[in-house]
């Protein structure tokens, strides 16, 4: 009976393991079928040279644990402004509501991280964030004070990399960085500058590209010296605004430089520069998911400390080192050492020596080396596919499979080295930005690879298809024919006859073609493209979706306005600029009740509808804008002094001076140190500023409003939705515009101006009638209770000396 009691017992113990076990097993099976989700937010697009390495680190962790990965795409190298982070905020909480819960974010580089930390509560309230590729380390620290945030910082080494430069060139005198304008340049040459006082026999010296025309750049880059150290850190625009890629830049200095060239962060090893210690970004994409996983598996975000250690690693170009004469001695032993053919018996020595000794008298150790040989061939087989794969990277665009421009250009100069003549067709996409704004990046990709899939049918040996990059692509048509090449621009054109289908969703594309022919349109692969490129924006600025020949013409228009601009800079620089001020009436006194001021040229006849369209394009506006408000209010204080009455000054206020987010406190400021109350400004705005109802835009005009500022809607009725604007913007005064005026008295209906003066007064505004240039009109107006007038009739602009004279009671 004991016997059975114990058997039983045994038994009973044996089956609650056996339960026990499988149901062990079958949570585990639950949880590895567990789909998770994590979403990474990269600052720019899939063919910046970094994010590919990232995400490829990133996979490397996640897809092995059961965890999806969806990407979003900034894009903020090409658009980072309050309204493309609004459009990007939108869409991204668009999908995040229509999508299932993400479990984790990632978020590579800085961009995307201030994006997270600005837009937690509304878009990631409660869910783990975890960044990547972080250079602003004030930025990081202040995220890892975030209990739900924590990642891995880029350290640039760039103190290692002067202190192995200096090694390699002891004769050094200066360190030299080129660097840009961009948010990564100005990041760049602040760490440039901190490790300054760790060489004391070193001076410390910067090139900003911004500064240059690339053209001026590779003047400036052949100068430099024996005695320098060159690093390369961030070289994306110059000064006109215009910009490159990596593989462009490394272009620039490869053929250029005299000296090696440094590099902190990946691109252009192997290509033609140096290298030096730089930065993993798969090992710090492997980095961030390895964290998300502690994470997901249970770990509080608090817990997973911030890597402070950025996974750096030496790597130079041998091809380099020999050409400069490098001592190998001195390369670090971890090195890693690109176009270096390694000689397997000096690689090897110690083993093989061995072998042979020992080869006798064990077998057992030959089938170890066997296998070792084996698994050496399956390496040499890696790295051979490795370089196939970087040269795909270096030749061909990410996205479409396509050659891209360095390849294209390639085959350009063969093309002009055998002395054949032929064609550089551009073509550019109408309003593809449209798209990308309202439909997504991503959207906008399958497009671009509808789009691919039907040029490449046109690819032969006579046609070479090629992406120059975004929404631009390259033709080459091998053939002196016209007949041949009008032949291809039809069928370009006929490509886009019909709509391209995505997600069901039909799209009609149009594009507009520049057309350069070589050699009469230029002998050198860069200068035809480039006139191309002209030929394709002059056709978008005709009206789009039409072809154009590259002229003299196009460059001319081009050069005048890049001479205007430099008349512009150096009017800035050498007080260039004056006002004049044209008189608006009182309809009540018959008086001069206010002053516009007008901006000219002191020494150029170029009227301000020239010259200031293109002070908007190249950014000069916002100077120009503060120095016309600093010129009248300084004058408002000269006329207070000399006993004058004051009356109210206007400045016209362009759509580009909203990018100054400073204007409002410069604006207190100027009118503080001359003690002129803002009653007496008026700032004129124009319809275009407010084709959006963009939140900084209104909030602009709200804070202009709140400091006593008077606001007036210039060129009334000039746009389309005038009367609407009326009802929401903060303003006391609107301009009836002289062509709204003129149609009405051509059309005899005064009724109608009557109506929309009284509109205007029934929401307490009052009316400027601009462009008065007849008695009848003034009269007509005056009737209908305009309460001012301004034009030719009364008075053209007037220098200050002259205002004075007429309007002051100075006449002798």
């Amino acid at each position: 009976m004991k016997n059975n009691i114990m058997l039983r017992g045994m038994w009973e113990k044996v089956l609650l393991l056996i339960i026990m076990f499988f149901s062990l097993n079958i949570s585990d099976a639950l949880a590895e079928n567990e789909v998770r989700n994590v979403l990474f937010i990269s600052s720019y697009n899939e063919n910046f040279i970094t994010v590919p390495y990232q995400i490829e680190g990133i996979k490397s962790v996640l897809l092995k644990n059961n965890v999806q990965l969806d990407v979003e795409y900034m894009d903020s190298k090409r658009f980072y402004d309050e309204e493309s982070r609004r459009i990007f905020h939108d869409l991204l909480k668009y999908k995040m509501s229509k999508l299932a819960a993400y479990d984790a974010i990632i978020v590579g580089d800085d961009n995307a991280l201030q994006f997270a930390m600005d837009f937690q509560e509304d878009l990631f309230n409660g869910i783990p964030v975890v960044f990547l590729g972080i250079n602003d380390f004030k930025r990081a620290g202040l995220a890892n004070k975030n209990k739900y945030m924590t990642g891995i910082i880029e350290e640039t080494s760039l103190k290692e990399n002067i202190e192995i430069a200096y090694k390699f060139n002891s004769k050094a005198t200066r360190a030299v960085a080129i660097v840009d304008n961009t948010l990564t340049g100005i990041g760049d040459m602040e760490q440039f500058y901190s490790i300054k006082d760790e060489f004391k026999e070193l001076s410390f010296e910067h090139i900003n590209t911004s500064e240059y025309t690339f053209e001026e750049l590779e003047n400036v880059l052949e100068n430099v010296g024996d005695d320098t150290i060159l690093l390369y850190l961030s070289m994306f625009e110059d000064k006109t605004g215009k910009n490159i890629t990596i593989d462009e830049a490394v272009e620039i200095l490869k053929e250029h430089t005299k000296v090696p060239v440094y590099r902190a962060s990946i691109g252009g090893v192997g290509n033609g520069l140096l290298g030096g210690k730089m930065v993993s970004y798969f090992d710090s994409g492997e980095i961030a998911a390895q964290m998300v996983m502690k994470i997901l598996n249970g770990s509080s975000v608090e817990s997973v400390e911030m890597v402070t250690d950025s996974p750096n690693r030496y790597i130079f170009d041998y091809n380099i080192i020999k050409k400069y004469n490098i001592d190998e001695k001195l390369i670090p032993e971890e090195s890693v050492l690109i176009n270096n053919k390694v000689d397997i018996f000096e690689q090897y020595r110690e083993y093989i020596i061995i072998t042979l000794l020992i080869i006798f008298f064990l077998v057992v150790l030959l089938m170890v080396l066997a296998y070792d040989a084996i698994k050496q061939r399956k390496i040499e087989k890696e790295l051979m596919e490795s370089h196939e794969k970087l040269d795909k990277i270096a030749h061909y665009d990410f996205l479409t499979n396509l050659p891209n421009r360095i390849k294209f250009k390639e085959c350009l100069k063969e093309e002009i080295d055998k002395g054949i003549s032929g064609a550089v067709i551009m073509i550019g996409l109408d309003n593809f930005k449209k798209i990308n704004n309202t439909l997504g990046h991503e959207y906008g990709n399958m497009i671009l690879k509808k789009i691919t899939d039907r040029l490449s049918k046109i690819a032969d040996e006579k046609h070479f298809v090629a992406r120059h990059g975004g929404d631009e692509f390259l033709i080459l048509v091998r053939s002196e024919s016209k007949q041949e090449l009008f032949r291809c621009i039809n069928l370009l054109k006929n490509l886009f006859h019909e709509g391209f289908v995505v997600d069901n969703r039909e799209n009609h594309m149009k594009a507009s073609i520049g057309v350069a022919l070589f050699p009469d349109d230029g002998t050198e692969a860069e200068k035809i493209i480039a006139n191309a490129d002209t030929a394709m924006y002059k056709a978008k600025q005709s009206g789009k979706s039409n072809c154009l020949f590259y002229t003299i013409q196009m460059k001319e228009e081009l050069l005048a306005r890049n001479n205007i601009e430099t008349v512009l800079r150096e009017a800035l620089k050498n007080d260039g600029f004056k006002l004049v001020y044209q008189p608006y009436m009182s309809s009540q006194t018959g008086e001069a009740a206010g002053y516009e001021a007008l901006i000219r040229l002191k020494n150029h006849n170029i009227p301000p509808s020239v010259f200031i369209p293109v002070a908007e394009e190249c950014g000069l506006i916002i100077n120009i804008g503060r120095y016309v408000t600093y010129e009248a209010v300084s004058q408002l204080r000269k006329w207070k002094q000399q006993g004058y009455e004051p009356k109210p000054i206007s400045l016209n206020f362009s759509c580009k001076q909203l990018k100054d987010t400073q204007y409002v406190e410069c604006l207190k400021k100027i009118l503080k140190d001359n003690e002129i109350e803002p009653e007496y400004i008026e700032i004129e705005i124009t319809e275009s500023i407010l084709l959006e109802k963009a939140e900084s835009t209104m909030d602009f005009l709200y804070n202009l409003k709140n400091m006593g500022i008077k606001i007036a809607l210039d060129d009334f009725g000039t746009g389309f939705s005038s009367l609407n604007y009326l009802t929401y913007i903060p303003m006391n005064k609107v301009k009836l515009d002289k062509s709204l005026i003129d149609k009405f008295f051509e059309l005899n209906n005064l009724s109608a101006v009557e109506n929309i003066i009284s509109l205007a007064h029934s929401l307490n505004f009052q009316i400027t009638a601009e462009g008065i240039e007849e008695l009848k009109q003034y009269e007509s107006l005056r009737n209908i209770d305009c309460d001012y007038f301004q034009g030719y009739y009364f008075s053209k602009p007037l220098e200050v000396i002259e205002i004075e004279k007429i309007y002051f009671n100075k006449q002798e």
